[in-house]
């Protein structure tokens, strides 16, 4: 009696572990500095990948210091994307300390450079901000993520096609909507479009000066150069101070318009920038 009461129960055992369901095993986690580089990456990778941007949204990757947490929020990475701001030489040692195996990718491998924004950068990071530039980045991150995940080069080499016609398309768009405006001026709050003015014809002016809110001199300066200028409108960001750029707007008479460089949402940002210009 009691060994047919254990064989059932066994039994019973048995048949309970088999229902249960199977764990997922949990998504490979890829890092971007910057949340606009996870637009693409999720685009390219589709649902094989878990895509963590280290700059939170608003944040100014250009003063960015990463806290213990959001640290620890990276361990387990397999890959990770940069764009060369001084945070990442910060937590890179302690990154592969921890994670020896995390491959590191620069987004700006065979771009073509401009030279810097600011006072500490020796050329602009915003190389995203131009779709020319992007599909070289796009590329990148699809040679890295084959390398990492062969089992998915089809899939990625598919996603990349449908990437690129994306990008395409933006691009016809942005040049249809700003050739009349060739050889205008923008002024901005900070230096992030030369890659974007570089690709249409167009100039900026920062009113961010080496990093830092204008002294009264350089508003008396950029005011001159405004006057002298087919200016329209003021762009803002909200990762930037945007007081003098604000004064400068209502000295002039000018409408400002905020356009955030770093969204996640790539197509929506930039045909929202193109916009923006155009009126």
């Amino acid at each position: 009696m009691k060994k047919a009461f254990f064989l059932c129960f066994a039994l019973l055992f048995v048949l309970f572990s088999c229902g249960k369901p199977t764990p997922s095993l949990e998504k490979p986690r890829v890092l971007v500095s910057v949340p606009a580089h996870q637009y693409f990456v999720e685009k390219i990778g589709g649902n094989t990948l878990s895509v963590h941007p280290l700059v939170p949204p608003g944040a100014n990757p250009h003063i960015f210091e990463p806290t213990p947490r959001e640290v620890e929020k990276t361990q387990g990475a397999a890959l990770w994307f940069t764009v060369g701001e001084s945070f990442e030489n910060k937590i890179l040692q302690v990154l592969q300390e921890r994670n020896s195996s995390l491959a590191v990718v620069s987004m700006s491998e065979g771009i073509d450079l401009i030279g810097g924004c600011c006072a500490s950068h020796s050329y602009d990071r915003h190389i995203w901000l131009s779709p020319k530039q992007a599909k070289i980045q796009a590329r990148t991150i699809t040679a890295s993520l084959i390398k990492a995940y062969p089992a998915n080069e089809g899939l990625y080499t598919k996603n990349l096609e449908e990437l690129l016609g994306e990008l395409d398309a933006l691009d016809l768009k942005l040049t249809a909507m700003l050739e009349p405006l060739k050889g205008e001026t923008l002024l901005v709050s900070h230096p992030a479009f030369g890659y974007f003015c570089k690709d249409y014809g167009l100039h900026q002016i920062s009113v961010e000066h080496e990093g830092k809110d204008p002294l009264p001199q350089h508003v008396a300066s950029i005011l001159e150069e405004a006057r002298r200028s087919p200016i329209h409108s003021i762009l803002l960001q909200p990762q930037y101070s945007n007081k003098g750029a604000e004064l400068i707007a209502k000295n002039l008479h000018l409408p400002t318009f905020t356009v955030d460089p770093y969204s996640s949402d790539y197509i929506k940002m930039m045909e929202s920038l193109g916009e923006a210009i155009s009126k």
